[in-house]
């Protein structure tokens, strides 16, 4: 029967926290064995995997690119025994060129992401001030219109009561004619 290890002596084993163990787990999609109760243990084929990893991250390799390398890694260690570094020789020499572009892709593709997100960023800020400045706009249109309907109200009022008084005058003139000329029949 093969030799099981327990999370703790697995992580002083492999110096790897057990938290990354269990995301390297679930992003590699490894099987890792558990035991009746449903608890993880390790064999020595998956503490040398770990180590493999661990290399490789070292090297600056990013789990996705880790991910397409696990069946070559778990292909070359038929023979486990053998140090991390001597299983990763092979595999090493493929991706040592690819891990260095890789690694400025991904810094220049940060750098766009980062570029972008502030564009984003501005354009909302921009977006936002516009909508300040259409409400304060409406707003003062709003105002504008009101004070102009008040004048014209005042001035409709006021040329009512200018037509109201010429009115008066000239019913009062008519009236007053009318007098005079039924002042002047009467004599």
């Amino acid at each position: 029967m093969e030799t099981r290890y327990t999370v703790r002596q697995t992580v002083e084993m492999t110096d790897v926290k057990s938290y990354v163990l269990r995301y390297w787990e679930e992003e590699l999609e490894l099987q890792i064995h558990r035991n009746e109760l449903g608890h993880r243990y390790y064999t020595g084929y998956d503490i040398q995997l770990f180590l493999n990893i661990k290399e490789l991250k070292r090297r600056g390799l990013q789990l996705r690119a880790i991910k397409k390398l696990i069946p070559q890694i778990t292909a070359s260690m038929s023979g486990f025994e053998e140090s991390g570094a001597a299983l990763l020789e092979g595999v090493a020499e493929d991706i040592s060129e690819g891990a260095q572009t890789r690694a400025e892709e991904d810094i220049n593709t940060e750098k766009r992401t980062d570029t972008v997100k502030a564009e984003i960023h501005n354009n909302e800020k921009i977006l936002e001030f516009q909508t300040i400045l259409e409400r304060l706009i409406a707003q003062e249109l709003r105002s504008q219109n009101e004070d102009e309907e008040r004048c014209r109200s005042l001035d409709f009022a006021i040329r009512r009561q200018q037509m109201a008084r010429r009115e008066a005058a000239a019913a009062s003139e008519k009236k007053g004619k009318r007098k005079h000329r039924d002042g002047v029949e009467k004599k």
